[in-house]
């Protein structure tokens, strides 16, 4: 059994509805790749886009879906291997932040199996924490954390620090971008991610920002490593039983034949050969003819 491995990351951020992210570097076939983005839009509603051929871990959106956190991924093929970026989009946002991880030894074809997401709305605090529902679905596995929000009238961009969990895992910050429009009004998103091994349930996760939030949105999912499958060989262990001779309903089996002594017959001599004899003729007179 192995660790998933973050093996590159990417990200970027823009003031408008979409944003592209450079390729990490080094994508080989079967790598897995997690994508994930918070959307904001200080004057209304925006809507997240799932992007083409990605599979969605999970989104959620605060109040009146002004910003939208959502994670993704997706297994590296041939054509992700000389892709030179990646485009996300959200309908109708005004500011996007984005990041994008290269994750090595992964459970082939169940490489994300357990996430969930939590919304805090009207929250008042710097302190971020969540109850967590997730346990992990093999002993050794990679834990993320993809976080953002929103606020208005903030006082500069929010900045998130502090990651932290029940098990413990050691948290590495591997994006943390926000924004903040001429209003004042923004937005931020921020991923870390964790070594864990254990089965132990995530009882919690949380964080910091370094200005309130009025709503946040966490999401936390697990990257399953392979697992050594050791195959159960008990069955060769089982000593064969040597069972003799038994008669049926407890009568002694008749074994008389097989003492009996073959009759082996040696060359069978004939007498009596016949003896061959010449026969026997009378002498013939022969009297010449008077013509």
């Amino acid at each position: 059994m192995s660790l998933p491995v973050v093996a590159s990351t990417s990200s970027n951020s823009s003031a408008a509805a979409s944003v592209v992210v450079t390729a990490p570097t080094g994508i080989a076939i079967g790598d897995l790749l997690i994508g994930s983005y918070t959307s904001f839009r200080g004057a209304g509603a925006q809507t997240a886009i799932l992007p083409t051929g990605f599979t969605q871990i999970r989104a959620g959106s605060t109040g009146s879906t002004r910003a939208t956190v959502i994670a993704f991924f997706k297994v590296a093929v041939l054509a992700d291997v000389s892709a030179p970026n990646y485009t996300f989009e959200a309908t109708s946002a005004t500011n996007m932040d984005a990041q994008m991880l290269r994750i090595t030894g992964v459970a082939a074809g169940s490489e994300v199996t357990i996430s969930e997401s939590d919304i805090l709305a009207g929250h008042a605090s710097t302190t971020i924490s969540q109850t967590g529902a997730s346990t992990p679905a093999v002993g050794q596995s990679l834990a993320v954390m993809c976080v953002g929000g929103h606020s208005f009238s903030i006082a500069a961009v929010v900045t998130t620090s502090g990651y932290n969990s029940t098990p413990a895992v050691t948290w590495t910050e591997r994006f943390d971008a926000g924004n903040r429009d001429a209003l004042s009004d923004g937005a931020s998103h921020a991923v870390a991610t964790g070594p864990y091994t254990g089965t132990t349930q995530f009882t919690q996760y949380g964080y910091e920002t370094s200005l309130v939030f009025h709503d946040v949105v966490s999401i936390l999912f697990l990257i399953n490593g392979p697992q050594s499958v050791t195959p159960n060989v008990s069955h060769l262990n089982i000593v064969p039983t040597l069972l003799g001779l038994a008669g049926a309903n407890n009568v002694a089996v008749s074994v008389s034949h097989l003492p009996i002594i073959p009759t082996i017959s040696g060359i069978n001599t004939k007498v009596n050969n016949p003896v061959w004899t010449d026969q026997t003729k009378p002498p013939a007179t022969w009297v010449s003819e008077i013509k």
